[in-house]
């Protein structure tokens, strides 16, 4: 009995410690340059994705080119009035678009599609919906 709470506890003791570095990492804001409306980040996903957040508005699109186009996912999500919302999630690279409803912070999260730590170049710009 006694080695079955030396395990457990073990267990538990693994199992926190793996928890808290997940969710150790905050998410990295994303500031535009003053008159500017896309920026360049670079990164690796490391072994758990990297997290970005940036501020929208409603009637704004945000607008991801990431680089390499393979090997790497997207998601895009917000937490608005309705709860979270997760508005694109792509395991392909490519050009996205995604049209925003309410104005607030928008999470991206990189992450690899390889099980393997990644370098990436993501640009991220904000335009209005009617825009090309």
């Amino acid at each position: 009995m006694k080695r079955k709470v030396i395990i457990f506890a073990s267990l538990l003791f693994a199992v926190m410690t793996a928890l808290s570095s997940v969710s150790a990492q905050s998410p990295t804001r994303i500031q535009f340059a003053k008159g500017k409306s896309s920026a360049v980040v670079k990164g690796t996903t490391g072994e758990y994705g990297v997290t970005y957040v940036v501020r929208a508005r409603s009637g704004q699109k945000i607008v991801l080119d990431p680089s390499p186009s393979s090997k790497i996912g997207i998601k895009v999500e917000t937490n608005g009035r309705y709860g979270q919302s997760v508005l694109l999630r792509e395991e392909s690279g490519g050009h996205y678009e995604v049209g925003l409803e309410e104005n607030g912070d928008y999470t991206i999260f990189v992450g690899s599609t390889t099980n393997r730590p990644i370098n990436f170049t993501l640009t991220v710009k904000i335009t209005k919906l009617a825009d090309i």
